[in-house]
């Protein structure tokens, strides 16, 4: 990262944990499906699973389970998922929507498509290529679900990549003229907890994902 595209960051993040102190952590954080830890003095952490990790998100920052802060994309993420909440804790959420609808369909998703194409429904089957064999394996980290609904794909995966926000991934290996192909669906009200730029860079997250573990096959 240079120092510019830093120091960009850098605004964008202490903006975020400025919005976060302003904040009812405990209540919204609950809401959002974390769990609150609290010291006691007043100060509270949000501990947030997202895909196969655990991240604390408070005012003075956004933490791994190491004492590191991830990387723009996951602090990003996970600050404006507790942001947002804080705009529909205020009211009852709409009763569950289950339709899944690709990327393109969501509403602010327009100038993203191309992003969210290629970083995450082709860098997967790209990052698969050769090892369907061992696809279960590749994908048992996120302890995803087998989704009950009657799909022709050769894997139905539901994932969840924060407690509110499912990703059901599709995917067909190649056959003799047909390339590999996969497919990412979201929740018809995904942009109620999250907005299309953090919705796209999920995408990112579960593709660089799939890269990683595939590359220990």
């Amino acid at each position: 990262m240079n120092a510019q595209v830093s120091e960009v960051f850098d605004q964008h993040y202490n903006a975020y944990l400025a919005q976060l102190a302003n904040l009812d952590l405990a209540a919204i954080g609950t809401v959002a499906g974390g769990q609150i830890h609290a010291d006691g003095r007043g100060n509270v952490r949000v501990a947030i699973p997202y895909f196969n990790s655990r991240y604390f998100v408070s005012p003075d920052g956004v933490e791994n389970e190491s004492g590191g802060r991830p990387g723009y994309d996951t602090c990003t993420i996970l600050c404006r998922y507790l942001i947002m909440a804080a705009t529909w804790i205020q009211s009852p959420l709409p009763p569950g929507i289950p339709e899944w609808v690709n990327f393109r369909d969501l509403k602010d998703s327009g100038p993203l498509t191309v992003y969210f194409r290629d970083n995450a429904e082709a860098a997967i089957p790209n990052a698969l290529g050769g090892k369907e064999e061992g696809l279960s394996a590749i994908l048992a980290p996120f302890k995803g679900q087998i989704p009950d609904m009657n799909l022709q794909y050769d894997l139905a995966l539901e994932i969840t990549a924060l407690p509110r926000v499912p990703m059901l991934l599709l995917y067909n290996a190649a056959e003799p003229g047909f390339p590999a192909s996969c497919s990412i669906l979201f929740r018809k009200n995904v942009e109620t907890f999250l907005d299309a730029e953090c919705i796209a860079m999920a995408g990112y997250r579960l593709g660089t994902l799939v890269k990683v573990f595939s590359s220990e096959f």
